[in-house]
C-alpha cells in the first residue's frame, strides 16, 4: 500500500514549499537566525574574551580526548572508511556507551558525541612558487567538535554541535586565518518527521537550522572536511520520500566563519535548490538530478564593461554511476549554469567522466581509475558574457588536487587514481592530476579560496598549468580512531613562468593527521 498525502499534510507541505520559494526573493533581509550562539564576542586579539575562547577550546579538546582515550578498549572489527568522524555509529568504548541513546522516558533519548582532529603539516612554496622566498610554513591544526542530540523515536530531534578550530605556529599573514574559528556553533537544528509509510518509516522530514549540506560527489555542495573549519549552512530543508525517490528542497544562507565574533549567515548570499535521487534505479545505478540557485542583490559584482550589479546564478545538472561487467565501474556528471552577474549574462558548464576497474584480491582491494574533467572558462574578457564555471560550495580537495592549488573553474583536467587496501585497516591512495586551462585568456583559480592564482589576458602564456601528485596513507584502527599521513606535490607549468611574479618552482605539503571520535 502506497503512502498517500492527506489534505492536512498536503496543505502543510504546500506551506513549507511556499516558505522556501520566498527565500528566492528575500535577498535583503536576515532570513535565518541561528538557534543559539556559543561564546562571547571576541573583538580583540588580546582581550580576555579572546583568551577565554582558547581556554574553552582546550576544555573541549580535553573532554573529547578523555572520552576517547581515558576509558575502554578499541573495537576489534574493522569499519568502512568515512570522513564523517563526528557521528560514529558505534561508541569508542564501554564507557562511551553510557552516553549513547540514553533513555529519558516517554520515548525520548539523549546522545553525546564528538571528535578531535590534529593535523601537523609542513607547507612550502604554496604562496609564491618561488624557492627564493621565505614561505615555508609549519603549523599544527586542531579541530574539536562536541555534539548532543535529543530525540523522540524517529519523529522529532534536536541536534547541537559546537566547534573549536585553531592553527598554531602559522606564519603571520595579512587578513584573517581561514583555519581559525574559536568556540562557536557549527550545527544546530530542529528536525520533524511526518507521514509514516507502510514500513513505518517517515516519508517527510523537515529540518530547520544550521546544518551541513552535501549532495552527489560534492562538486557543488560539500562539507569541506579537509578545511579546518568545515562548511555549514543556515537552512530550511524539506526531504520527501515518495516511492523509489528522495527529493530534497532547501533554502537559506551559507555560514560565514568569524574567529572573533559569533558565526552568522553571510548577509547577502541567498541559496535555494532541489535535489532528486532515484532510490531504485535499475542495474545498481546511482542517479541524481538537481537544480540550485544562488543570489546576491549587492551591486558588488563587476561586469566585463566596467559596470556593477547583483548576481543571480542558476545551476542544472545530474549524475549517474554504476558497476558493470562485474569489476568495472563508471561515473558521469554534467551541469550547466545560467543567469547574470554584474549585469552580464552567465553561460557556463562542467562535465566529468570517470572509469575504474577493481582487481579481485580477496579481502584486499586495488582500484585503478582514470578521470577527465572539463569546466568552461571565459574565452573573451570583453564580450559581455561571463563563461567561467562556478563550483559554488563544492569540495576541491576531492576533485582537483589535495594541495588546493587548483580550483574546478576554467579547467581541462586529466586524473589517474589508485586506491589499494593492502592490509587490514589500511588504505593507500595515489592521485595524479594534469592541469590545463580550458580557455587560455581566463585565469587559473585557487582551490583554497577560488581567487585567481595566475592570469594572462592575452593568452600568450598558454594553457599548461602543471601537474600534481598526491599520496595519502591511512590506517583505520576502528571507526573511532584513524591515523593518516602523506604528501601533496604540485609542479607548475609554463603558465607560471610567463605570468604573475614568474615563480614556477614546485610546491608541497607534508602532513600527519590523527582523528579520534566517540
Amino acid at each position: 500500500m502506497k503512502s498517500v498525502l492527506s489534505t492536512a499534510p498536503r496543505k502543510f507541505l504546500t506551506h513549507c514549499l511556499g516558505l522556501l520559494a520566498r527565500f528566492f526573493v528575500a535577498s535583503r533581509s536576515q532570513i535565518f537566525v541561528p538557534i543559539c550562539s556559543l561564546g562571547a564576542p571576541r573583538s580583540g586579539s588580546k582581550s580576555p574574551a579572546h583568551w577565554a575562547s582558547y581556554f574553552c577550546g582546550a576544555v573541549l579538546s580535553a573532554l573529547a580526548l578523555a572520552a576517547c582515550l581515558g576509558l575502554g578498549r578499541l573495537a576489534a572489527e574493522e569499519k568502512t572508511y568515512t570522513d564523517k568522524v563526528d557521528l560514529p555509529s558505534s561508541p569508542f568504548s564501554e564507557a562511551a556507551t553510557a552516553v549513547k541513546q540514553r533513555p529519558l522516558g516517554g520515548g525520548w533519548t539523549f546522545t553525546l558525541g564528538g571528535s578531535t582532529q590534529l593535523r601537523a603539516q609542513a607547507l612550502d612554496n604554496r604562496r609564491d612558487f618561488d624557492f627564493g622566498g621565505n614561505d615555508e610554513d609549519f603549523s599544527l591544526l586542531e579541530r574539536t567538535r562536541l555534539n548532543a542530540a535529543f530525540a523522540k523515536d524517529d519523529l522529532f530531534k534536536v541536534f547541537v554541535e559546537a566547534q573549536d578550530a585553531h592553527e598554531f605556529w602559522r606564519d603571520r599573514l595579512p587578513g584573517t586565518n581561514p583555519n581559525e574559528d574559536a568556540l562557536d556553533l557549527y550545527q544546530g537544528y530542529l528536525e520533524f518527521s511526518l507521514l509514516k509509510d507502510i514500513a513505518d518509516m517517515p516519508a517527510l522530514r523537515i529540518r530547520l537550522g544550521r546544518q551541513e549540506l552535501f549532495y552527489g560527489t560534492e562538486v557543488l555542495f560539500g562539507d569541506r572536511d579537509w578545511f579546518n573549519t568545515g562548511q555549514s549552512f543556515d537552512l530550511a530543508r524539506v526531504t520527501w520520500r515518495p516511492e523509489a525517490f528522495e527529493i530534497d528542497f532547501f533554502a537559506g544562507r551559507p555560514v560565514a566563519f568569524d574567529h572573533r565574533n559569533p558565526d552568522a549567515p553571510a548577509p547577502h548570499t541567498n541559496l535555494a535548490g532541489a535535489n532528486l535521487k532515484f532510490l531504485d534505479a535499475p542495474a545498481r545505478h546511482r542517479m541524481e538530478a538537481y537544480a540550485y540557485y544562488r543570489g546576491d542583490e549587492e551591486t558588488r559584482f563587476n561586469s566585463e564593461h566596467n559596470g556593477h550589479g547583483p548576481e543571480h546564478l542558476g545551476t542544472l545538472g545530474g549524475l549517474a554511476s554504476a558497476p558493470f561487467f562485474g569489476r568495472w565501474d563508471y561515473r558521469v556528471e554534467a551541469m550547466g549554469q545560467f543567469g547574470s552577474r554584474g549585469g552580464d549574462p552567465v553561460r557556463a558548464w562542467l562535465g566529468t567522466a570517470e572509469l575504474g576497474y577493481t582487481f579481485p584480491l580477496g579481502w584486499r582491494r586495488v582500484r585503478l581509475a582514470v578521470k577527465q574533467t572539463l569546466a568552461s572558462g571565459d574565452r573573451s574578457p570583453v564580450d559581455g558574457v561571463q563563461e567561467t564555471f562556478d563550483i559554488l560550495f563544492g569540495d576541491p580537495f576531492e576533485h582537483t588536487g589535495k594541495l588546493l592549488a587548483v580550483d574546478g573553474r576554467n579547467l581541462n583536467q586529466f586524473a589517474a587514481k589508485l586506491e589499494a587496501r593492502v592490509w587490514q585497516g589500511g588504505l593507500v591512495a595515489v592521485d595524479f592530476h594534469r592541469f590545463r586551462l580550458f580557455q587560455e585568456r581566463d585565469a587559473l583559480y585557487q582551490g583554497a579560496n577560488g581567487m585567481p592564482l595566475r592570469r594572462d589576458a592575452t593568452g600568450r602564456a598558454g594553457g599548461w598549468a602543471g601537474h600534481e601528485l598526491d599520496v595519502q596513507i591511512t590506517h583505520r584502527f576502528n571507526e573511532n580512531v584513524s591515523l593518516s599521513g602523506g604528501g601533496f606535490f604540485f609542479m607548475p607549468g609554463r603558465l607560471f613562468e610567463k605570468s604573475g611574479n614568474g615563480g614556477h618552482d614546485a610546491s608541497r605539503n607534508l602532513f600527519l593527521m590523527l582523528r579520534l571520535s566517540f
